[in-house]
Formats: C-alpha cells, sequence, structure tokens
C-alpha cells in the first residue's frame, strides 16, 4: 500500500535512489556546485583527513557522490547553469560597457567565473558598482546584453552586494516553457531565477554555494573545482508516450521519471518497485490495491513492492519517479 513519504534530512542515511521535489523560485536559491565523481571523493577523503566535523559550516564535501540535477518547468522557468560563450561576453561587455568584464575576456588562461571568484573585495565593490551603474544607464538592447540587464535587476535589489550577480552576468540563462526539462550535470554552477519546477536529483549532499547567500562561501575551493571550466546544461527530450502520459530520461538507465496530465477521468499507470509519486501544483489521490491516499499539492507518496497497477484521479499534473 502507498505511504507518505517523510522529510529527507541531511545525513539521515536516505535509502532513496533520489530525491524529488517543486521548487519555487520566488526567492533565487544560492548559486550552487555540485561536484562530479572525482571531485567529491577527492574533496570527501581531503576533509575526513583534516578532522573537519560532518556538520561545520564549512564542510563542503558530506559525502563521496556526484549530484545531477534534472528540471520540469511547471511554470515558465529561467535558471542560469554554466556559463556563457565568449562572444555572448563580449557582447554584454560591450552593450554594458562594462571595463571590468572586457579586461577579464582578454585574460587567456582562465574563464571570466573563474576570473570572479579570484576578486578581491576592492575589486568585488568596483566591479558590481561599474555592473550597477551601467544598468541604470541602458538602452534598448537586445541578445545577450538585454538578458544580462534583466538577470542583474532581477537580483540587484535582493543581493546587492553579493558576487553572485557578476556570477550570474555570465552564466547562461536557460527559459524553459511548461513541459519542457534541462539537465545540469554535476560540476556546473546553476541557480533559478523564476517560475516553478519540479527537480529530481541524486541523493548526495555536497553543493557548494558560490553566490546569493549569506552562508560559507569557499572561494578557494570553487576556484579548483572550475579552474578547468564547467560542463554545460542541456535540453533534455520530452517523450510523449500517449494518453497524457510523457517520460523524461534521467542519469541512469535503472531510472524512470514520468509526468502524467490526469484530467476528469481517473487515469492507470504502473508504480514500482520502488516508486515516487508526487502531486505537482493540485490535488489529487492515488489508489493501490484499493487503498487510497489524498495528495496536496507538493505531496509525496512511496510506493514499494512488486509492479503494480495504481489509478490516479485528477485534475492534476503528477510525477512518478521510479527504479526499474
Amino acid at each position: 500500500m502507498p505511504l507518505a513519504v517523510p522529510p529527507t534530512h541531511s545525513g539521515s542515511g536516505s535509502p532513496f535512489p533520489f530525491r524529488l521535489k517543486v521548487l519555487d523560485a520566488d526567492v533565487p536559491p544560492p548559486i550552487m556546485l555540485h561536484p562530479h565523481w572525482e571531485q567529491a571523493l577527492a574533496g570527501f577523503v581531503r576533509e575526513q583527513a583534516r578532522g573537519v566535523p560532518m556538520a561545520a559550516g564549512n564542510r563542503n564535501y558530506k559525502d563521496r557522490n556526484p549530484k545531477c540535477e534534472v528540471a520540469v518547468a511547471l511554470t515558465p522557468l529561467r535558471l542560469l547553469a554554466g556559463e556563457r560563450t565568449t562572444e555572448e561576453l563580449q557582447a554584454i561587455s560591450s552593450g554594458l560597457e562594462l571595463p571590468w568584464l572586457r579586461s577579464y575576456l582578454s585574460f587567456r588562461h582562465e574563464t571570466a567565473i573563474h576570473s570572479i571568484l579570484r576578486m578581491s573585495s576592492s575589486e568585488l565593490t568596483a566591479a558590481l558598482r561599474e555592473t550597477a551603474d551601467a544598468v541604470d544607464r541602458a538602452q534598448p538592447l537586445e541578445g545577450a546584453a538585454a538578458e544580462a540587464v534583466t538577470v542583474v535587476r532581477r537580483l540587484q535589489q535582493q543581493f546587492p552586494h553579493d558576487r553572485g550577480i557578476l556570477l550570474a552576468l555570465c552564466m547562461k540563462l536557460i527559459q524553459l516553457d511548461p513541459g519542457q526539462a534541462t539537465v545540469i550535470p554535476p560540476g556546473c554552477m546553476h541557480t533559478y531565477l523564476s517560475g516553478q519546477a519540479v527537480v529530481v536529483m541524486g541523493i548526495s549532499d555536497n553543493a557548494l554555494h558560490a553566490g546569493l547567500t549569506k552562508g560559507c562561501v569557499d572561494l578557494c575551493e570553487l576556484q579548483h573545482l572550475t579552474y578547468a571550466g564547467q560542463p554545460q546544461p542541456c535540453p533534455l527530450p520530452v517523450l510523449d508516450v500517449g494518453d497524457g502520459e510523457q517520460r523524461i530520461p534521467l542519469w541512469s538507465d535503472d531510472l524512470d521519471l514520468r509526468r502524467v496530465v490526469v484530467g476528469n477521468d481517473p487515469k492507470s499507470i504502473r508504480v514500482g518497485p520502488f516508486s515516487v509519486v508526487l502531486a505537482a501544483m493540485e490535488h489529487a489521490a492515488i489508489t493501490v490495491n484499493e487503498v487510497t491516499a489524498e495528495m496536496e499539492p507538493e505531496a509525496k507518496i512511496l510506493y514499494a513492492g512488486d509492479p503494480v497497477t495504481a489509478t490516479l484521479t485528477g485534475p492534476a499534473q503528477i510525477f512518478v519517479a521510479s527504479t526499474r
């Protein structure tokens, strides 16, 4: 029978092979980076050897695992991930007349984001002031420069003195319509600017904050992780399998994510051997073996057992993440 899923806490030893949640970017979350496998293993071993307590605020690596992230838009969604191309950054530098960015783009040995992570306090203050002044005087622009103005204006009221504003200006802006999906690979800086999404991610607790936060920011470690550049986000195909059901590929062939749009009539779907069912934005219900569980918006239900046919009742948009 279905069971309510308890909240998962960091370090709880959760048996779930993934995490599934609704993310609301009304306030943008911190810019963060989940290290890839080699980085996570090396970092975990290093901090263990140094005796850094697991609960310490400056602990970067809580485990040895990488963490991939897949976002499926529920509403029009804007997120930042990875780094813009040199051509886009040059267009931003020229369009906004940003001396700090123009000087960094002349470097051949590192990326603009890596340069921002190396800024001294005085350099950061000057660059933020230049950027704020440039946005205030900006005339109508197009392309990457126009996007950069929108991003800075979105963030500067809430994070006026934060290094994350400069990072965000250099990050790739991704805009998704409802139902579209993207993957953010390990090692890729990212944050969400606006909108709501269902996010599926690995179970690692490794997340290094880089900006838009009052928490710990380990600039030296971030420089180490990004010195060779970052993997880039990419769109994911959403496969329509008919009858209001779509499949979104995840990072492992052993995992399956389905988006099910339930109308006024109930809809049947297979669950198991391990499935988490999420009601995204509306009330819903799921019935398994004549046992019905009501679901509030954003509520999750766990099914663990032999594969069976479940009945979903809406109208609602429901996501089902399963092991095969």
